[in-house]
């Protein structure tokens, strides 16, 4: 059974930067995804449960769940993290694509496609 294809892209970047950073990471991932023809619709971001921050890309089209790990280590997901996916990408495993998060915390939009 395959892996369904994804709209969401989950980084686990394990620094903590200023907004201006965060600002110049969310034109880097519009960027590289645009060079894979993927638009983002949006970005949301919060605190990680230890460090650094998580963020949430929703993409257009929907890819392919080995192709959305390759985009998440592209855009400087967690080595380890990305290996975990993969692992669970090749055992067909539905969920390969975790965070932690800490129940109910709320995610801080940083980008908004505007469709012209």
């Amino acid at each position: 059974m395959a892996i369904e294809k994804t709209s969401l892209l989950k980084l686990d970047i394990d620094s903590i930067v200023d907004d201006e950073w965060i600002s110049n990471k969310a034109r880097a991932i519009v960027a590289v995804c645009k060079s894979f023809k993927v638009t983002v619709d949006n970005i949301k971001i919060c605190r990680s449960r230890r460090k650094g921050i998580h963020f949430y890309i929703h993409i257009q089209p929907p890819v392919e769940a080995s192709f959305a790990n390759q985009l998440q280590w592209l855009l400087a997901d967690d080595p380890a993290r990305v290996a975990f996916n993969q692992a669970r990408i090749e055992s067909d495993l539905a969920q390969w694509n975790k965070l932690f998060e800490v129940a109910e915390r709320r995610l801080r939009t940083i980008y908004r496609h505007v469709r012209t």
